[in-house]
């Protein structure tokens, strides 16, 4: 500045606006700037080795903390306070915010603070939100930790025993009801929702009995015609992975102690075949085949298949797994061909061949495959 009072450059020109003033001492530095925020005590992102030493940065630690501990245990009440009632706002406004209320309440506990009825209530809040979203291991696992807090929390015990019907723990969630009741015994929500869970536990007992029953009657019939089987010396056998195209079964007639087999009459010259769904053990061969051809079959136009004019056989099988072919006279009773020594009853289901008996290349043909 020049004594005319105008701010001139260094070759004398005229300058516009007043001179710069000179920066004073304690001013930081412009060109490292953040360097010089780092002494401040207030603006610190690292405490100096002699931080125990310096007074200002010991006043602001204090200042933090408010002084006492007991400050500190009041700001953290106030922290989870705050964040109980901002769920609970959000709660209130329905569905669309439960989340909103799971993150403040989970918020709250994670302060930490040492209020136990505080605690208590934001474990059973975040509860009913999580059973909202259907997360009841973790509805358990609140109501859990509010229920340590308090054991006679009805909200918890309520929770528990909703989430606990949900996984389907009937006598579990019934003991929770019980034990809310034994809190507060005119609450009606828990005693219509131990009434709901005690049906459906009576209904799951009593499909579960029954089911148990049949199973049982089914083991008992099992036993009862592997006995029969076993008594007869009835040789079985049984085709891995097979799976019969028929509900019928052997069947053993307990007044009568007379077993019936499902029986194929097969009939190869046609590739047909007769399903017998109980051929009595003790009914004969000609007996069987007179109700078979009663009425001519569809697939024999010439009505050469009657009780007089075919013959039956049987596969054998000996130890070794080797076939054979045994011929079967009308006379014979299915019995005697069930405990033939040669004979094998595979898969439950019989199996009888039916051919003319008068002769033609197909039959030739037929029994030759047999070795006959």
């Amino acid at each position: 500045m020049t004594d005319d009072g105008i701010r001139r450059s260094a070759t004398g020109i005229p300058l516009p606006g007043p001179e710069r003033p000179k920066r004073p001492e304690w001013a930081l530095d412009e060109k490292d700037f953040l360097k010089d925020m780092d002494s401040v005590p207030l603006f610190m992102n690292t405490l100096p080795k002699d931080a125990d030493e310096n007074p200002l940065i010991q006043a602001l630690q204090d200042l933090a903390y408010d002084g006492t501990p007991e400050g500190t245990i009041m700001q953290q009440k106030e922290v989870a306070e705050n964040f109980k009632n901002q769920g609970n706002d959000c709660f209130k406004q329905g569905k669309k915010f439960y989340q909103d209320a799971l993150v403040f309440y989970t918020n709250g506990i994670e302060v930490f603070c040492k209020d136990d009825k505080l605690n208590e209530t934001l474990y059973v809040n975040r509860a009913a939100c999580n059973l909202h979203f259907g997360n009841y291991r973790k509805v358990l696992t609140d109501c859990g930790h509010a229920l340590k807090l308090n054991p006679k929390n009805v909200k918890a015990l309520f929770r528990s025993a909703k989430a606990l019907f949900a996984l389907e723990m009937f006598p579990e969630a019934i003991d929770c009801c019980d034990h809310a009741l034994s809190s507060d015994p005119d609450n009606q929500a828990v005693k219509d929702e131990r009434v709901k869970i005690q049906t459906e536990f009576d209904r799951r007992e009593k499909l579960r009995l029954e089911k148990e029953l049949r199973e049982q009657r089914i083991r008992e019939k099992k036993m009862r015609i592997e006995s029969a089987l076993k008594t007869r010396k009835i040789r079985t056998a049984a085709t891995p992975g097979f799976k019969p195209d028929h509900p019928h079964e052997i069947q053993l007639d307990q007044e009568t102690d007379q077993l019936t087999v499902p029986t194929f009459f097969l009939y190869p010259e046609h590739n047909e075949s007769d399903l017998i769904q109980a051929f009595n053990e003790q009914d004969t061969i000609g007996e069987q085949l007179a109700e078979i051809f009663y009425e001519k079959a569809p697939w024999d136009p010439e009505h050469k298949y009657r009780p007089e004019t075919v013959q039956t056989y049987f596969e054998t099988e000996d130890q070794g797994g080797n076939i054979g072919l045994l011929k079967v006279g009308l006379k014979v009773k299915f019995l005697t061909v069930l405990t033939h020594s040669k004979y094998v009853l595979r898969d439950g289901i019989a199996r009888l061949i039916v051919v003319p008996k008068e002769d033609s290349q197909w039959k030739k043909d037929w029994l030759a495959k047999y070795g006959k």
